[in-house]
């Protein structure tokens, strides 16, 4: 019985995809790590006076309106709600500011590509299920697991709650 050689580049074509595979996977670890790199100076240079050395946001945050004289900016933690939001409405929220509280826009001190970095750095202080849902856009699925045991909806964000809320209720 004589072996068929015309089946050997299977495996080969198999190897060659997982070896692929790999080599893409560590090269966008490579990329978020420098992103997440460049994105924490920005943020240290540019969000740190409303949002803290720490993401940690300002005391009394949740308890804001959207008139400028009680708006607290929000955690960017898992603490916060930001990872509620999918990244187009983030990315316009940042790039333009937010109408009715004191969020300026950063569109002309930071270019796309910054805003995207900070973005990363930020990302990279969620836990993994805040980041799984985050990706996936859906404000009404299940919440993450890895939430903070006090966490809440804030009243002027809960989806669909309010005028200006970043996401609105499904029709």
């Amino acid at each position: 019985m004589a072996f068929d050689r015309n089946w050997l580049w299977v495996p080969a074509l198999f190897f060659a995809g997982a070896l692929l595979y790999s080599l893409y996977l560590a090269a966008m670890s490579v990329i978020d790590s420098y992103g997440a790199r460049q994105g924490a100076a920005l943020y240290q240079a540019h969000c740190t006076a409303c949002h803290g050395n720490a993401l940690e946001g300002q005391t009394g945050w949740q308890f804001g309106s959207f008139a400028a004289q009680g708006w607290r900016a929000p955690p960017l933690t898992a603490a916060g709600h930001a990872w509620m939001h999918d990244d187009k409405a983030l990315f316009q929220h940042v790039k333009n500011g937010a109408s009715g509280s004191p969020m300026p826009g950063f569109g002309e001190k930071l270019s796309d590509n910054q805003i995207w970095q900070v973005f990363a750095f930020v990302k990279s202080s969620w836990p993994e299920s805040v980041r799984r849902f985050q990706m996936a856009g859906n404000p009404y699925a299940l919440l993450p697991a890895e939430l903070p045991g006090d966490w809440t909806y804030p009243p002027a964000c809960e989806p669909g709650a309010a005028p200006g809320a970043l996401t609105s209720a499904p029709q």
